[in-house]
């Protein structure tokens, strides 16, 4: 399935900040697509998806929330911004930077992939050279710290496990 791929390690080389690169979502409030994208993102890659998870249970607003795979998924939409979460996270692994409020949310151009499977959104064309690409992706490589985040995200990033020497 065609999935988008962030390359974060990339990204944060080539110093461009997420507001340069476009997006063509209707619904985006002053272009936040790409924002939310790598804030759900390094959300997955850097939160320890502890089983105690602390965080889950501070969120006033329920906006985090175990999911049945065992990762905590973050709903922006029910975040109102308290930060509670970070103060309960005990690896201190939950940044003031990732969670913020934000209302718009990227769409992955599903509607333009049903139309057009060679479709390349513009998030693609006006990232980075080798930052944002739609490619076919089968499985995760936790080898070449390729993950996906829900069904049309694959993120690379190194997560806290190869961070820490753990794997």
């Amino acid at each position: 399935m065609k999935k988008l791929l962030i390359n974060i390690p990339k990204l944060m080389e080539s110093g461009i900040s997420a507001d340069k690169i476009e997006c063509e979502y209707l619904f985006h409030r002053k272009n936040a697509g790409t924002f939310s994208l790598l804030e759900i993102a390094q959300f997955a890659s850097y939160c320890r998806q502890c089983k105690s998870a602390f965080c889950v249970d501070a969120c006033p607003k329920e906006a985090l929330e175990r999911l049945d795979n065992g990762t905590i998924k973050r709903f922006n939409m029910r975040c109102v911004g308290c930060k509670s979460c970070i103060l309960a996270c005990p690896f201190g692994t939950i940044l003031p930077e990732t969670i913020n409020y934000i209302t718009t949310k990227c769409d992955n151009c599903l509607n333009q992939l049903d139309e057009n499977p060679d479709y390349i959104p513009l998030c693609v064309k006006t990232a980075p050279e080798g930052t944002f690409k739609m490619e076919n992706i089968e499985k995760e490589d936790p080898d070449e710290q390729l993950f996906f985040v829900g069904e049309h995200l694959a993120v690379i990033n190194p997560n806290w496990l190869q961070k820490e020497g753990k794997k």
